[in-house]
């Protein structure tokens, strides 16, 4: 399901080097994929599993033995989503015909017939669970098959939401771990926050070729400081003498998610990425 285009080659690289900016908190310019000896895109992450490093990385799946990228995030949702009706459709399918089956040795050994009433109608629950253990020992494929179709649809189910979940977000599987090590950060009281107008950001040079020019509908002056991993040129070198814009971080909801569209959009990138 790893489409050509989600790996990044020598070819592809400067076209996925402009299809997201860098949010300078997730993924910053500059840094080298030591096994492919190519700059990082945005959003991508070396696989070890494939070898390759794949554009805006969500998870590499060993179900389909592949990883879930770019071009093929869509397809994924599509499978999941279609899995999920499948398996639902096959367990009510089956218990159905179960039923039916129910239905007819009830009314065949009723005095009188059951008439128009369900044969579960008026049953103690012993009973009933006794019916139906009967009906999946009589057909044990249709029964097997149901059980399982039926254990099995609340995984696929969980797991389409979550992706939904995630697009609503602006995010991915491997930025929502990074996310999480932010938390962490920000639980132990470690993150500050710089933000401020385009004319008093940080001076910062750009590089065309480690940071070209992305055409984002979203900009954001947003610095963070981790204390913990020492001073960086934008930021003051000693973190108790941090003055103007900076101040402690006290949540991830204070921290802007460059990513994050709006659900329609991220959704409209999700099928037709750049």
């Amino acid at each position: 399901m790893l489409s050509k285009s989600s790996t990044i080659n020598p070819s592809n690289h400067r076209h996925k080097m402009h299809s997201y900016p860098y949010d300078n908190v997730l993924f910053r310019p500059g840094q080298t994929c030591r096994t492919c000896n190519l700059l990082k895109p945005p959003r991508s992450k070396h696989c070890s599993v494939c070898n390759v490093c794949v554009a805006k990385h969500d998870h590499h799946c060993i179900w389909i033995m592949n990883c879930v990228g770019q071009d093929n995030i869509s397809h994924f949702l599509c499978m999941l989503l279609s899995l999920s009706a499948l398996l639902t459709y096959g367990a009510y399918l089956s218990f159905s015909i179960l039923d039916k089956q129910l239905q007819q040795k009830v009314n065949a050994r009723m005095e009188g017939g059951l008439g128009n009433k369900h044969w579960s109608t008026g049953v103690p629950w012993s009973r009933y669970a006794a019916l139906w253990n009967w009906a999946l020992a009589q057909d044990f494929r249709i029964g097997g098959i149901g059980l399982l179709a039926l254990l099995t649809a609340p995984l696929a189910w969980a797991m389409f939401l979550y992706h939904v979940y995630l697009v609503w977000a602006g995010t991915t599987t491997n930025e929502s771990s990074k996310w999480s090590e932010w938390r962490d950060s920000i639980d132990e009281g470690l993150v500050y926050k710089w933000v401020g107008t385009d004319n008093d950001a940080p001076v910062k040079s750009r590089d065309s070729i480690t940071e070209p020019y992305v055409d984002w509908p979203i900009h954001s002056n947003q610095r963070l400081f981790n204390s913990e991993d020492g001073p960086s040129p934008d930021t003051p070198p000693d973190i108790d003498r941090i003055t103007g814009n900076w101040k402690r971080v006290h949540g991830l909801y204070e921290i802007e998610n460059l990513y994050d569209l709006g659900f329609w959009d991220n959704l409209k990138d999700v099928f037709w990425p750049m």
